[in-house]
């Protein structure tokens, strides 16, 4: 019996050695096999995941009948004109990383706000460079909480809407709305005709965009995201208004455009999907950042979809997003450029329009990501690579073209509002664009220190970035200067309002307690503290009160201007109101 036992210890521990055997051959034959595939994987690298834009002939699938058709708006071609039809309303919005998302978000609610007519319903326009991008497309892909027709120049009779629950009519001040739930079928057509009856004395472009509206507010956007200011959430929240649906697509859109990005794309770094892609194909930094944007702002809320520019909401005004061309100049072999089309060579503006992607690479931009656009006007170099667009114009001779940062070709986006103005000539009455402009004046180095040099430029020296901060400063009055000598010929129906933090008195005291990073030798005033908001992907709870400061205070500072282009927008006469600016540039 033990002679038994002992011949059966030995028989499983022989056993058991020879399976570990087999186990650790198994395991080693496994990692040459990781091996071969990363080496295979890594020879052909440079094609995949290289691009994300189609070909122009490429087919599309057939759109849910629930969903919006393809908004056009990604062109500079007018044809839906938004708020007062005889007004050209233009917003460009800079570029300075989470400063100039701040800014730009922060501006655009005051203009939303305003007591007597929400100038962000009246934008037709918006051209966005880097940081600018994150709110100036963001607004572009959601809806409003509550779909609202302004009538601000019309009369408005709220009586034809008496008894209908999912309608209602407000008027206070000059401020005058209509507020529409979704509708069956038959209460549309009750409704439709309850609205012709109440609208009245105003013109009949303007009854014909109100009716569209209308027909608008009946269809469903694709982000199922929604814009709403901090103001107006956390009004919402005192009255006890979020509904269920409101709380799922919950966020005001100061909190999403201060939130750190830096941070959010480090920790997207160490998911297993983009270890793998990283290493083994073409999927770099960029493409991780792309993502981090989309899953934050760009992507259907709840199921994750990637937003298109064909599911840009057709509510919503025209959107360009700038970028800078690194690609060598060259012309496809079976392509003649068009007649009056600008040059694309190194350092130009290149667009994500429908014109850019039809000329330069016969791509559809209505199939492409609208977070891989932001992010290509966002990538700052050396942070980030470029993004890779693939040009189809000839099959037989492969070629792509490379884009980064729209700071560098044209910091302030007034490049692309003048092509509007071109594609657009003598259609309007009036001519209104509003710069926000996030420029910090550079500090420079210290005249008091002999080693400039911080501990991390010991491994890679930063002074490149005091070399682009003078190159913005340098383009900066250029290109408004051009902007405004480009277009001398509507001088007298151009109305400029350059919104800025050079605005802000110097002798203002900062605002805030100072940071650790502050020096209380250098921060005592509030431009002192603006100028030392870094270009970055996040931002401190002290810079976003130094910028809602400043935003105060450049609003009380323009009040003029302000009046004057909401007297414009009103159909009313500047002069005749008393307000007599015989320059329109509030620069």
């Amino acid at each position: 019996m033990k002679d038994a036992l002992k011949t059966l210890i030995i028989k499983t521990h022989i056993t058991s050695v020879n399976d570990n055997r087999k186990q650790q051959n198994k395991q080693r034959n496994i990692f040459f096999l990781f091996i071969f595939c990363l080496s295979v994987n890594i020879s052909g690298c440079s094609t995949q995941y290289a691009y994300w834009n189609h070909p122009k002939t490429a087919l599309t699938l057939p759109f849910v009948s629930h969903f919006t058709p393809t908004a056009r708006h990604a062109t500079f071609k007018i044809t839906d004109d938004r708020g007062n039809q005889d007004v050209l309303v233009m917003l460009a919005l800079s570029g300075g990383g989470s400063r100039a998302a701040y800014l730009a978000a922060l501006v655009m609610t005051t203009l939303q706000h305003d007591p007597d007519l929400d100038i962000l319903k009246e934008l037709d326009v918006i051209s966005s460079v880097s940081g600018g991008s994150l709110a100036g497309a963001y607004y572009a892909v959601t809806e409003d909480p509550e779909f609202i027709i302004p009538v601000p120049r019309c009369k408005l009779d709220c009586e034809p809407f008496n008894g209908q629950e999912k309608i209602a009519c407000n008027k206070k001040g000059k401020k005058r709305e209509i507020v529409i739930g979704k509708l069956t079928a038959e209460e549309k057509a009750v409704a439709f005709k309850a609205l012709r009856r109440a609208i009245s004395g105003c013109s009949a472009k303007e009854c014909a965009y109100i009716e569209k509206l209308f027909h608008l507010s009946q269809t469903k956007v694709s982000s199922n995201r929604i814009w709403i200011s901090r103001q107006e959430w956390q009004e919402r929240t005192a009255k006890g208004l979020f509904n269920l649906n409101l709380q799922f697509r919950r966020a005001h859109v100061e909190d999403l455009m201060s939130r750190n990005y830096l941070n959010r794309w480090f920790a997207s770094w160490f998911w297993p999907g983009n270890i793998a892609r990283y290493w083994t194909t073409a999927y770099d930094r960029t493409d991780i950042m792309a993502q981090t944007l989309e899953d934050n702002l760009f992507d259907t809320k709840n199921l994750g979809v990637p937003l298109k520019f064909g599911d840009l909401n057709p509510e919503r005004p025209y959107l360009i997003i700038n970028s800078t061309d690194g690609t060598e100049c060259y012309t496809p072999f079976n392509k003649e450029p068009k007649e009056g089309t600008q040059k694309m060579q190194f350092g130009s503006v290149f667009t994500f329009t429908d014109e850019d992607f039809t000329e330069y690479l016969n791509s559809d931009i209505y199939q492409f990501h609208v977070a891989r656009a932001v992010m290509a006007s966002a990538a700052f170099p050396a942070v980030f690579s470029y993004v890779t667009l693939r040009d189809f114009s000839d099959e037989n001779d492969e070629r792509y073209r490379h884009v980064f940062d729209g700071g560098n070709a044209d910091n302030l986006g007034l490049r692309s509002l003048s092509r509007v103005l071109k594609e657009n000539r003598g259609k309007y009455k009036h001519v209104i664009v509003i710069l926000v402009d996030a420029f910090v004046e550079p500090t420079g180095k210290s005249s008091k220190n002999p080693e400039p040099r911080s501990t991390f430029s010991h491994y890679l020296d930063m002074n490149f970035m005091d070399s682009f901060d003078a190159l913005l400063k340098s383009n900066r009055q250029i290109g408004i200067s051009e902007f405004l000598k480009d277009n001398i010929d509507i001088q007298d129906k151009l109305t400029f309002w350059h919104i800025t933090f050079d605005k802000v008195d110097e002798n203002i005291v900062d605002i805030t307690p100072l940071t650790y990073d502050d020096n209380p030798l250098q921060v005592k005033t509030l431009r002192q503290g603006l100028n030392r908001i870094e270009t970055n992907l996040r931002i401190s709870d002290e810079s976003k009160a130094r910028i809602e400061e400043a935003v105060r205070i450049i609003f009380k500072e323009d009040a003029k201007c302000l009046e004057r282009i909401k007297k414009i927008m009103l159909n009313e006469s500047p002069a005749a109101a008393g307000f007599v600016q015989e320059v329109h540039v509030c620069n």
